[in-house]
């Protein structure tokens, strides 16, 4: 078979193929992989065609052929406009190569003579007759393969019954067939997708079969790769699964695009196998590792996943392949476009084309809107709309702490954007004349230096714009100041009212642009650059080592996204900061909360307890036939016996007590002079809503919920609404209900001296029992009260208020002065707010846990109100019925001595420990206050100042029993 000619092996291909073919040769190199992007010569075959309804409008207006396309996921828009669908970069119609060289048919070229063999003897002895070689290597690869054909298979080789075929064609066929092009050697089986030899045991002149089927079979491997991943990016492009995937494909694309270019550059270099194996080796692997990828990111079910899976595999290749290493980096990049554009919106970094990122759209990225729930101590739940942070959408590589500030800079942004539109930061004029720097990957010391620089010169021109910008308010430029200058800024989508000829010029102006060129942005493209130049490389320079020496890979998403999230945040909190302490006065409301739900203000607790509890007052409750004489009204809570009282009454009694009690800060007092009735929010009195358990016991006007209907409505303005939240108001309402309890109490123990030692009491013969339960319940009383109101709620608030001073002193440093301050934003404020409420709570006893502490203190307190309704009855001269003086004695002590035994047992316990929050991991003092307490560190044990108070001198140990 090795005697018969080429013509009669081989059948030739068919010289009238179109033009669109792939004719690859040594001599034409020219036209290998070349990508004929005519639409209409290609084959119809995987094109789907979609007639819209108007396709049959004649004239000028009617939808062109080549827009007739599906959308990209394959289904028609409901508009019967289709949506474009991303054309591969590389040569997807990967057709069988005609692998022989036909220019001879064209012109007649001379004859090359045959190589001969020379050797030394020869060249010395030219008239001496040459004696045939020893070795069979020195015969040529004639003799090798006559005697492979050699009847007896002499060498053992096996291959007797090979087919030998011309080196040329072969190695052309190999080649092609590494990047998935067929052949007349190698057909595609579509069936088994996978190339097969078209010939059985074919092999080349001076090699063996086996030989040849390792390179043979590492080519079949990479044809059937670049299959694969050519269908891959195809699939991706029309279905569309998401940013993430599509990057992914368009990196994959951009891949075998430049393996197309470099392997068409450098066909007409191979000559041998060794040529041809340096050539597939790398790009086998890099095409096997991509397959490998593809197959592990098809598990995942959303982009951050896949995001994820991409960092971990590019991190376990920092020690591996350096060229793989390099193009997964780049990779990695390129698919973490999508969540670091959604990201810089978010920020505020990068304008927000087309619909805003709010509460109604908020984007679809980590950011969510959920209706959060506030349930408060009756089981009463109320839904506020907020932003929420999705830790699922949220990559992993992400460090907790840099995707909390990017969600709370976001967040803080959409509130300076609803109270302050005119704020600079609120117009993306500002934001890009400043210049910032895009959050994208940084994978060594040199390139992250050169970002954080790029940084810090992004925040000094932002603050010198902010400065600028207070003195000339009207000076910053808008969003419109954006737009390129070429474009008319009076050009709109107006169709209606227009004329056809003017219509017609413009969408032949919009046909004009959109046929010009594209640039060479795929040949400038970092990827394709990366490709060209690291492919084949051999040696690695020195100054590249070093510039590429790269930190821990733990390391690298702090340094690559942690700079301009902390400068963007640092910016964004100090403007919202600012505000909230000036124009929305924030210490204004806290003194408010202070000086009515903590009772802070003295004049308010009087003017309420003679509200309530005073029996000198005129009462307003109607009484038919009997007019009120206008006089100054209360409820009189211990003279009464219909409860609870009606609202008339309540407008009565508490009438002018908030406006007229009001303190305002020495800030604020000199302004207010002329304004008493200027109260910093919405506050009044109001109705608690309450169980039908808690309504039957509010109905006792003796009973020590007689007043938990009573409550204190605010309602914070909306720029507010980030520091006094509903949970937080819900701690107010709690603490204002015990501490009205509380006050009660006071007043109870305050009457019980006077109805038993008052002139015109009629209870003249007080006995013992009743005499030491009136000192014992007066001294219990004010202990616990002066242990409330100091320790519990002074002592913190100081604190918070301390914590508050150093904040704003803060805030009011120039910007050269406020290196190294950490600026908080208002989720911070919010959480120091609401952690100086739990201190509160804790040592008030409100806390879920000690409620039966709580349970024995409200025992205490019911025994006492048992024991004035028995007094007041005495000094009135009346009939007591029920328990006697000295068996509510007995009760009340043996509760104060259990009381103190579980008093002393919490003081054994320590100090009260903060739930750690995210916060408390960044700094110790939320901003530069002193006294504030980081995560790990408890508060003081407080209640030890209650024990002394109650028994310094250990009357309740001695007197037991």
């Amino acid at each position: 078979m090795a005697d018969q000619d080429p013509a009669d092996v081989f059948a030739f291909p068919d010289f009238n193929r179109s033009s669109n073919w792939l004719t690859l040769s040594p001599k034409l190199n020219s036209q290998f992989f070349h990508v004929d992007l005519d639409h209409a010569s290609r084959p119809t075959e995987g094109y789907i065609g979609v007639k819209p309804a108007n396709a049959d409008v004649d004239g000028f207006f009617k939808l062109p052929t080549s827009l007739l396309t599906t959308d990209l996921d394959g289904t028609e828009k409901a508009d019967g406009l289709p949506a474009v669908t991303p054309e591969p970069l590389h040569d997807v119609d990967l057709q069988d190569l005609d692998v022989f060289d036909d220019s001879w048919l064209q012109k007649e070229e001379p004859v090359t003579n045959e190589p001969e063999y020379k050797t030394w003897d020869g060249f010395l002895m030219p008239d001496v007759a040459q004696v045939m070689p020893l070795f069979i290597t020195e015969a040529g690869p004639g003799a090798y393969d006559a005697a492979i054909k050699r009847s007896g298979d002499p060498l053992g080789i096996g291959c007797t019954e090979s087919n030998v075929v011309q080196t040329g064609p072969y190695l052309i066929a190999l080649l092609g067939l590494a990047f998935g092009r067929g052949s007349i050697f190698f057909v595609w089986d579509a069936e088994k997708a996978s190339f097969t030899p078209g010939l059985e045991d074919m092999r080349i002149s001076g090699y063996s079969t086996g030989v040849l089927q390792g390179l043979q079979g590492r080519c079949l491997d990479c044809g059937n790769t670049t299959r694969f991943l050519s269908a891959y990016v195809q699939h991706t492009y029309k279905t569309h699964p998401g940013a993430v995937g599509v990057a992914l494909a368009k990196s994959v694309d951009l891949i075998l695009l430049a393996v197309q270019k470099i392997l068409g550059g450098r066909v007409n270099k191979v000559r041998s196998l060794l040529q041809l194996q340096s050539l597939i080796e790398p790009i086998h692997s890099i095409l096997v590792y991509l397959k490998s990828l593809i197959v592990k990111a098809s598990r995942t079910k959303t982009d951050e996943r896949t995001l994820s899976l991409i960092f971990e595999e590019t991190r376990a290749l920092e020690h591996g392949n350096a060229l793989l290493k390099e193009i997964m980096r780049e990779v990695l990049s390129r698919v973490s476009e999508p969540w670091a554009n959604f990201a810089e919106k978010w920020m505020g970094v990068r304008g927000e084309e087309g619909v805003p990122l709010t509460k109604e759209n908020p984007g679809g990225g980590f950011v969510k809107v959920e209706n959060v729930a506030a349930v408060d101590d009756s089981g009463f739940e109320t839904y506020e709309t907020d932003y929420i942070l999705d830790d699922g959408r949220m990559p992993e590589f992400i460090p907790s702490d840099i995707a909390l500030a990017m969600f709370e800079t976001g967040k803080t942004l959409r509130l300076l954007r609803a109270y302050h539109p005119e704020h600079p930061l609120c117009q993306m004029g500002l934001i890009a004349a400043s210049r910032p720097p895009p959050l994208r990957w940084h994978f060594d010391w040199n390139s992250i230096g050169n970002f954080q620089e790029e940084v810090e010169n992004y925040a000094k021109r932002l603050q010198k714009g902010l400065q600028f910008w207070s003195s000339n308010p009207d000076a910053i430029p808008q969003r419109a100041d954006l737009v390129d200058n070429s474009v008319d800024e009076s050009y709109g989508l107006h169709l209606f009212g227009r004329e056809g000829a003017q219509l017609e010029r413009e969408l032949l102006a919009s046909i004009e642009v959109l046929n010009r060129p594209p640039g060479a942005t795929v040949e400038e493209d970092s990827l394709s650059r990366l490709m060209g130049a690291r492919l084949f490389e051999d040696k690695i320079i020195i100054d590249e080592v070093i510039a590429g020496f790269s930190p821990h890979w733990s390391l690298i998403p702090y340094h690559s996204f942690g700079p301009l999230v902390a400068a963007q945040a640092r910016v964004i909190n100090r403007e919202y900061m600012k505000l909230l302490f000036g124009v929305h006065r924030l210490r204004d409301h806290l003194s408010l909360q202070k000086q009515f739900h903590l009772l802070g203000n003295g004049v308010f607790c009087s003017r309420l307890s003679h509200a309530l509890f005073d029996p000198n007052l005129e009462t307003a409750e109607r009484h038919a036939g009997v007019a009120m004489s206008g006089g100054v009204m209360g409820l009189r809570l211990d003279g009464r016996e219909t409860w609870p009282p009606a609202s008339s009454e309540l407008r009565l009694s508490l009438m002018g007590v908030l406006v007229e009690s009001y303190l305002p800060p020495s800030s604020t007092r000199a302004r207010l002079v002329e304004k008493k009735h200027d109260l910093p929010g919405d506050i009044s009195f109001a109705v608690r809503d309450l169980s039908s358990e808690e309504i039957d016991k509010c109905l006792n006007p003796s009973s020590l919920e007689a007043l938990d209907f009573l409550r204190l409505l605010y309602k914070p303005p909306p720029s507010l609404m980030p520091v006094f939240t509903p949970v937080i108001l819900l701690k107010y309402d709690r603490i204002f209900r015990l501490l009205l309890r509380v006050l009660r109490m006071q007043h109870v123990t305050e009457q019980i001296f006077r109805d038993t030692t008052a002139r015109t009491s009629r209870w003249h013969n007080v006995d013992n029992a009743a005499r030491r339960f009136r000192f014992e319940a007066q001294h219990f009383v004010a202990s616990v009260s002066t242990y409330f109101f100091d320790a519990g709620i002074e002592t913190p608030w100081q604190r918070f208020e301390s914590w508050l001073e150093a904040v704003q002193r803060n805030l009011a440093k120039p910007d050269d002065k406020s290196e190294g301050i950490r600026i908080l934003s208002p989720d911070e404020l919010r959480g120091e707010h609401e952690r100086m409420l739990d201190r509160i709570m804790h040592t008030l006893l409100l806390r879920k846990r000690q409620q039966p502490v709580m349970k024995l203190l409200e025992d205490i307190f019911t025994s006492i109100l048992k024991f004035s309704k028995v007094t007041h009855l005495k000094a009135a001269d009346k009939e007591t019925k029920g328990s006697s003086a000295k068996a509510l004695y007995a009760t009340f002590r043996k509760k104060v001595d259990v009381f103190i035994t579980v008093c002393r047992g919490l003081s054994e316990k320590g100090g009260y420990a903060e739930k750690p929050t995210p916060n408390d991991a960044m700094t110790d003092d939320g901003g530069g206050g002193e006294g504030v307490k980081g995560e790990g560190v408890k508060d003081e044990n407080t209640i030890d100042r209650l024990l002394i108070k109650l028994e310094m001198s250990g009357y309740y140990g001695h007197t037991r029993g």
